[in-house]
């Protein structure tokens, strides 16, 4: 077995230094790329700025842009960058034209198209206008605002992903690639987990705190000396934190007798919780429920997780002085000895200009976000994906606000992806799966250490017999075989803090930790297959949410001061975001004439919508980020295809595989919306 970089050789040139580029860059370059950068390093910011940009060489100056661009694979610019190059000549997709062999990836805030394609951004404004800021905070007070990094982090992994699935697709004989890649449309694509109420009901999401709108109790509660999460998810778990309070009596009470009994007075749960955690310390508390396997952590600040012994595991914090290091442990992967007898479709060659996963064959076994999520994201860059669900389906058919019996977060999920229901258990099921196994290229799971161990399942049980690719995403990877859940990894890895504060905690609206997890297991899994089609050599990824979210407060690490707090201006018709010392000199008016006038001095400023407004915004239906599917008679709004290639016309995902049981790959075509 080795982990030795899986971009070794690969020449990368960066003309960009926009935080979610030098990301992308810095990714790059740990994972073996050779990084030259057009671009100074800046000449201010702290330790995470200078770390962040001290991975890439620099070239002497711009004027060396098309020399470079001869021997380069890969081409990262930002909107400067690309403004740079046009003057050069070398403007998105030129570049493609004198080397059409080249990956080049354009990360910017609003992309190439739709109206605010020029307009200035920052992450509080993006997320303002994505409807995120809206929904943070609790219900009946004002909205909170967050200095969480999501749009820059998660458009940098869907750069990584871009171009290692670019590489491939060149590999493969599909020629080069161009892709388009905006914050916002990244950021846009957490906020699947919320519209259900804007599709359904036609309202905006509620505030809901650190509360679960379907498990109970799910909260955060304060201690001697800290808060704590405590969540529960299930009879089970409830009847273990019953014991550990030493109150078997409450399972037996009318008010918690089920789930839902207990969403309905989660207040009085709540209180009797708040009660029991205020006369002990956070670490009693988190250690006694630990031990009954119920998931909790203590609500960790930034620099608490930079000295933790978890991040310094993980290889998340490289030094004693606290320099960050990226989510390598996920990222690379551990290979088999020697090459494996190829299966699957990966060598078979596509066209030019077709997308780069095409015929690659992914075999999904999960459940909820996470797995699911991530085998969307491959499903959109032409895998075909196979989704193997038990006899009951699996676990999201079943939550609340439901389509035709099925739970929305199902199809937010499972979109442009085929369905089969398998019992492994039972010797023809078992048969049927090991079939699928035998032809496929990539195994993806959420499914938890033990789980998958029992099932037969487990990399090395699979990787014995099987040269694919292996990806597991789990709460902290697999050594830890634990069953952890989003609250907890946003707790104990600082985000909480950042938008609580000291002395509290806060989640995003979102399930950041599980998103931001999805989109580092597909980056895994498109790292791991480029390896395998170099090399010929099964692949494992060990991807843990734990580093996704570590990854997403590092900036946050050595900054003590708060960040600046922008301006909230209300206009006559709504409320306008500035982040800005200081607001624009006309701040009366409607909207539209207070954004015309931060527009009109270089200030970044965004309507503070909610999402039933975020979904009709001009931008967001130019980029075809909100996409509306009919499923048994009902409108179910999800979100689009944001790995936008400017070569070829990505058609928008197919609905959910609601009713499909199909246990056979595709040969030779792809279904509808895989393509």
């Amino acid at each position: 077995m080795t982990r030795a970089g899986p971009f070794e050789g690969v020449a990368v040139l960066m003309a960009g230094r926009s935080t979610s580029a030098a990301l992308l860059g810095r990714l790059l370059a740990d994972l073996g790329a050779r990084v030259v950068t057009l671009c100074q390093s800046p000449d201010h910011g702290g330790p995470f700025e200078r770390w962040l940009h001290s991975a890439a060489q620099s070239a002497s100056g711009w004027d060396q842009a098309s020399r470079l661009l001869e021997t380069a694979d890969v081409l990262v610019c930002d909107a400067e960058g690309d403004e740079r190059l046009a003057a050069l000549g070398l403007g998105a997709p030129e570049p493609l034209d004198r080397k059409p062999e080249l990956v080049a990836v354009r990360l910017s805030a609003f992309g190439l198209t739709g109206p605010l394609r020029d307009a200035p951004a920052t992450e509080r404004t993006l997320q303002a206008l994505a409807g995120l800021t809206s929904a943070t905070g609790t219900e009946g007070e004002p909205s909170v605002l967050s200095v969480v990094g999501l749009a820059s982090r998660t458009a940098a992994l869907s750069g990584l992903i871009a171009v290692a699935a670019g590489l491939i697709g060149r590999e493969r004989g599909g020629g080069g690639d161009y892709l388009d890649i905006a914050e916002f449309d990244s950021l846009f694509t957490l906020t699947g987990t919320l519209l259900p109420s804007v599709a359904l009901a036609g309202r905006p999401p509620r505030r809901t705190g650190n509360r679960h709108g379907m498990a109970a109790p799910w909260n955060s509660y304060a201690c001697q000396d800290a808060p704590v999460v405590i969540c529960t998810m299930g009879e089970p778990i409830w009847h273990r934190l019953a014991a550990v309070m030493g109150r078997r009596d409450l399972p037996d009470d009318p008010r918690f007798a089920d789930t839902a009994a207990r969403v309905r007075n989660a207040d009085e749960l709540d209180e009797i919780l708040g009660k029991w955690t205020a006369g002990q310390r956070a670490v009693d508390v988190v250690t006694a429920l630990r031990a009954a396997g119920i998931p909790c952590a203590q609500v960790a600040a930034p620099e608490e997780v930079r000295d933790g012994a978890a991040a310094r595991r993980r290889g998340l914090v490289t030094d004693p002085s606290g320099t960050p290091g990226s989510p390598l442990h996920s990222l690379i992967p551990t290979v088999t000895d020697g090459p494996m007898p190829r299966q699957g479709c990966l060598w078979e060659p596509i066209a030019r200009g077709t997308p780069p996963l095409r015929g690659v064959r992914l075999l999904e076994i999960g459940s909820y976000t996470a797995g699911p999520h991530a085998g969307r994201l491959l499903a959109q860059l032409g895998a075909d994906v196979l989704k193997v669900e038990p006899p009951h389906g699996e676990g999201s058919r079943r939550l609340a606000q439901q389509v035709a019996g099925v739970g929305y977060l199902y199809y937010v999920n499972n979109a442009g992806k085929r369905s089969c229901r398998l019992d492994l258990a039972d010797a023809e099921g078992r048969a049927g799966f090991e079939r699928l196994l035998a032809g496929c290229d990539i195994v993806l799971t959420n499914l938890a250490a033990d789980t998958l161990t029992a099932q037969g399942l487990a990399p090395d049980q699979i990787l014995s017999r099987h040269g694919v690719v292996h990806c597991t995403v789990t709460g902290h990877g697999l050594a830890a075989a634990d069953r952890s859940v989003d609250t907890v990894i946003q707790a104990e890895s600082g985000i909480m803090h950042l938008i609580g504060g000291p002395g509290a905690g806060l989640r995003t609206p979102v399930s950041s930790a599980d998103v931001l997890g999805a989109y580092l297991a597909a980056a895994a899994a498109v790292v791991s297959t480029y390896v395998r089609l170099r090399t010929g050599h099964g692949c494992t990824a060990d991807v843990a949410l734990f580093d996704s979210a570590v990854w997403l407060t590092q900036d946050r690490w050595s900054t003590a001061a708060p960040a600046p707090v922008p301006h909230l201006v209300r206009a006559a018709d709504g409320t306008v975001l500035v982040d800005a010392e200081r607001p624009p000199p006309q701040t009366e008016g409607p909207v539209a004439a207070v954004l015309d006038a931060a527009a009109a001095v270089g200030v970044p400023a965004a309507p503070l919508h909610d999402l039933t407004r975020a979904v009709r915004h001009p931008q967001v239906l130019a980029r075809r980020m909100a996409v509306t599917r009919d499923c048994a008679g009902t409108t179910v709004l999800i979100t689009g295809n944001h790995l936008r290639s400017l070569l070829r016309e990505d058609p928008p995902p197919t609905c959910a595989p609601v009713d499909q049981n199909d246990p056979a790959w595709l040969h030779p075509a792809p279904t509808e919306g895989q393509q």
